[in-house]
């Protein structure tokens, strides 16, 4: 589907002297306006929120114990393009920290590795079923040698990578919770983003036959901020504005207007009112669903119509204070029992200790699922604390109610666009649409609707400033590889 070229603004306007606006102070917009503002361009970045950082911000709460500092969701970073590490580490620089990651499946009781590690997943389930389970690949397998079947949904994409016992087993109940849709709703899409590469056969090969290329997993380690991943953003936005260029907070963007198929400018509301903000070139992180319906003159209906059938996942953290040591060894831990109703959580602690005021405290991040008015959405935050703490102490064994010292809660809405089934074709017309305007180019996971991890994220944003200092980069084809982007196969001798 990803037949659109979007490297257009390195075209017209596009150089040292000309303005850049950026709509959008997350990662993904604020690396935009680092790389710009590194190569001595002018840029100016507009951000509805008080803060900088997006999804990708670190709070902080002052207790009577110290100060606790929250993620909203861990963002850990890993990847494969090296130009991205050197930037990274270029930005966090002194406050890098290097962190070993655990990952393991709360499932019925079990621990099971994260991602899916076949031996693991099959020593959980017990003999009987593993034996199963290798029948029941097999058998998929054999079938689709036969006469291979079309991979639509979700369902169909996991059963004909592992089999339908180890889809039913660890895929279906988790994949629902985050979705909030039945597997056979949702496209397979996502599965082949998230899990390229990743088979029974290839895992059971690679245990028994050592694959050409050993397989060295980046996700062993992971590089973060030691004041935890806000600091990226923070750190990318004072060296934005060292440089002379401009971040304007609680400037949400109204209507980007156009002249036939240009930019000239941008309306914001402000705290004194609405401005108009003129520019040469446009980089947007805006949900891209929002982004199509600001535009005056106003996109075609059908681009509308888009944009009104493709939906955002919404999520809510709990984040809790503890007076404990440690809870557990994780990075993080995902939760697949059904009766459990949040997702997964992280340990802070775990990432850095500098997230916690000291050694004999703890903290968690606990991930809900949700959409805006669903049952989860609507419960207060009180209740939402207390049956965090509940699953913990009666389900998880994991702290005793005295433990406890704190919590509160974050929503934030269109977290992850939402792959249903039919989601391909609106989208292609809203790309389309947008890719015709010469001067705006689209970066983000939300901002492309596309469900990037945070380096794929990132590296749009810093693509696209490169398309305006000269270069042509298609921001289409990042993440678009077909080996799993969690594991990097080594040919020869890498340093």
């Amino acid at each position: 589907m990803h037949n659109g070229h979007q490297s257009n603004g390195s075209r017209a306007g596009s150089g040292h002297d000309s303005k850049t606006i950026v709509m959008g102070a997350g990662p993904a917009g604020l690396c935009s306006a680092y790389v710009l503002s590194k190569a001595g361009a002018h840029a100016t970045v507009v951000e509805a929120a008080p803060f900088v950082g997006g999804l990708a911000r670190t709070i902080r709460r002052q207790s009577d114990h110290g100060e606790f500092k929250f993620d909203i969701g861990g963002h850990r970073w890993f990847t494969k393009n090296e130009d991205l590490n050197d930037l990274f580490r270029e930005v966090v620089a002194d406050e890098l920290l290097w962190v070993n990651r655990v990952s393991r499946i709360y499932f019925d009781g079990k621990y099971v590795d994260y991602p899916l590690k076949i031996a693991s997943a099959l020593k959980a389930v017990g003999p009987v079923t593993a034996a199963r389970a290798v029948l029941d690949y097999g058998r998929i397998r054999a079938k689709q040698r036969v006469k291979p079947a079309e991979v639509k949904s979700m369902e169909d994409a996991y059963i004909n990578q592992y089999g339908e016992t180890l889809y039913k087993l660890f895929f279906q109940a988790y994949s629902e919770k985050v979705w909030g849709l039945k597997c056979d709703q949702l496209s397979g899409d996502w599965v082949s983003q998230r899990t390229k590469g990743m088979s029974l056969v290839t895992a059971i090969k690679d245990a028994i036959i050592p694959s050409k290329g050993k397989v060295v997993s980046l996700i062993d380690q992971f590089m973060y901020p030691r004041e935890g991943f806000g600091r990226f953003s923070e750190r990318m936005a004072d060296s934005i504005e060292e440089a002379g260029n401009e971040i304007r907070l609680r400037n949400a963007v109204e209507k980007i207007v156009l002249d036939g198929n240009r930019v000239t400018g941008i309306r914001v509301r402000t705290e004194n009112g609405s401005e108009f903000i003129e520019g040469d070139n446009f980089i947007s992180s805006i949900p891209f669903t929002v982004l199509v319906k600001i535009m005056e003159p106003a996109a075609p209906q059908d681009v509308m119509d888009a944009a009104d059938s493709l939906t955002f996942r919404d999520i809510i953290t709990v984040n809790l204070m503890i007076k404990k040591r440690q809870v557990t060894h994780d990075t993080w831990l995902y939760v697949h029992d059904r009766n459990i109703l949040f997702g997964r959580f992280h340990e802070p602690k775990n990432w850095s200790p500098a997230m916690v005021p000291g050694d004999d405290y703890t903290s968690l991040v606990i991930e809900y699922f949700c959409t805006k008015g669903d049952h989860i959405w609507n419960m207060s935050d009180e209740q939402l604390v207390n049956q965090s703490v509940k699953h913990l102490v009666e389900d998880l064994d994991f702290v005793t109610p005295d433990e406890v010292i704190g919590g509160f809660t974050l929503r934030a809405t269109k977290a992850y666009p939402v792959y249903d089934l039919h989601y391909q074709e609106p989208l292609l017309k809203m790309k389309n649409y947008i890719q015709s305007i010469e001067n705006l180019q689209y970066i983000g996971r939300g901002g492309s609707f596309r469900y990037n991890n945070t380096d794929h994220s990132i590296e749009t944003g810093m693509l696209a400033a490169k398309n305006l200092l000269g270069e042509q980069h298609n921001l289409e084809a990042v993440n678009a590889d077909e080996e799993y982007h969690e594991i990097k196969r080594e040919q020869a001798s890498v340093v």
